[in-house]
């Protein structure tokens, strides 16, 4: 995908600005023309400029393929035929007549010049040789924002991704007003980057560049931070997931989905109440979701706060009843976890036994299993009350 820009990207100038630059300076390059010759020439570009410009190619090619078949060096009906092949996704055919643009110019070629070549190549998917190109055009135009963002888009398609986030670094640099766009390629060019240096056994570098990955993630828009987030949460690295999810609430702390995830990725990495703060402040924002509230105090059970889980139920079970038995299910489940971690194991029975009748699939079979188990551990208690009588 190529960067399009108006006034700083490299652009094919199409539309009326071709008919306006021909009238305006009414020269064109004719060098084996004769002089009768290029009047005519002249006259037939702009009508060639003007198909080009409602994109009326074969007509456009018509035209200047007679241009050149007088005028073989005419510069500007050359390039316009490469123009008009790629708008008819002739790709394979454009590229020798940007490459003969790039011959006719010399000593005055220019770094659009280039960049014309470098599109037909990308879209063929001749990443290298579209790099390359790319890699001319910088050397004429070094800030050219255009020229530094599909540059560093080839290098990583290429598989040079080091280079890649070199090239979109100094890109960010100098072209604050694409850096949305920027930072989503930075982000993924990092992390290929860090993927390699790691298969070529560079750990140092693969942590630098990791580093940079979370950094320009956390920086980039909130869906393309969100898919990183989802591939660290399934590659189970879940601390880079935090990282990522801490820098976006960060710039918004009521992304819902961002703290619930949050709030799993830390129950994953044992931090109990850190989790239980981040669903706190998830459920404030969406207080009727009964099965991230049983999440929630089964995680405030695990972390040993079965007073304060037991009271979560209780007040959750209050504030969710109209849902129904069945979507309220997680909530009794968690609230039986709670009544069994402070040993009322004959109330956590019937939060359990609400779970095996309450229609809900998952958490009845749950429900039903820990029914037995609070017989057993009821059972288990009852002996030992009784041998600690017999033993007075």
């Amino acid at each position: 995908m190529f960067f399009t820009r108006q006034n700083i990207a490299i652009r094919t100038v199409l539309g009326t600005m071709i008919v306006l630059l021909s009238l305006l300076f009414g020269t064109t390059v004719l060098a084996e023309c004769q002089p009768g010759q290029m009047q005519e020439a002249n006259l037939a570009y702009q009508s060639a400029a003007e198909f080009l410009a409602t994109r009326k190619w074969d007509q456009a090619i018509a035209r200047l393929q007679s241009i050149i078949s007088v005028c073989p060096e005419h510069v500007e009906a050359t390039r316009g035929i490469g123009l008009a092949l790629m708008g008819k996704k002739d790709y394979a055919g454009a590229i020798p007549y940007f490459q003969k643009v790039v011959e006719l110019r010399g000593d005055k070629v220019e770094a659009g010049d280039f960049a014309n070549l470098a599109r037909p190549f990308a879209k063929l998917k001749k990443y290298k040789e579209a790099r390359a190109e790319f890699m001319k055009a910088q050397l004429l135009a070094p800030d050219d924002c255009g020229v530094l963002f599909n540059l560093g888009v080839m290098h990583y398609a290429a598989g040079y991704h080091t280079r890649s986030v070199e090239v979109l670094e100094h890109a960010l640099g100098v072209c604050p007003q694409i850096r949305e766009q920027l930072l989503t390629k930075l982000s993924k060019s990092a992390e290929k980057a860090a993927a390699q240096q790691k298969r070529n056994g560079n750990t140092e570098r693969a942590a630098y560049y990791e580093g940079l990955t979370n950094k320009y993630g956390g920086q980039a828009g909130g869906s393309t931070t969100y898919d990183m987030v989802k591939q660290k949460m399934k590659a189970k690295d879940y601390k880079a997931a935090v990282d990522l999810l801490n820098q976006m609430l960060a710039q918004d702390p009521n992304q819902k989905g961002a703290l619930l995830t949050l709030a799993r990725a830390e129950d994953a990495l044992g931090n109990r109440r850190s989790s239980v703060a981040a669903y706190e402040k998830y459920l404030v924002l969406s207080p009727q979701d009964a099965k991230a509230t049983g999440s929630m105090i089964q995680v405030m059970v695990e972390a040993g706060m079965c007073s304060e889980a037991n009271a979560r139920a209780a007040k959750a079970a209050a504030d969710l009843a109209s849902q129904g038995r069945k979507n309220t299910a997680p909530v009794m489940y968690s609230w039986g976890l709670a009544l069994e971690c402070l040993g009322q194991y004959d109330a956590a029975s019937v939060k359990f036994q609400d779970c095996a009748t309450s229609g809900n699939e998952r958490y009845a079979a749950y429900g039903a299993r820990q029914v037995e188990r609070m017989s057993g551990l009821k059972a288990v208690e009852d002996a030992e009350k009784k041998k600690a009588a017999q033993g007075k």
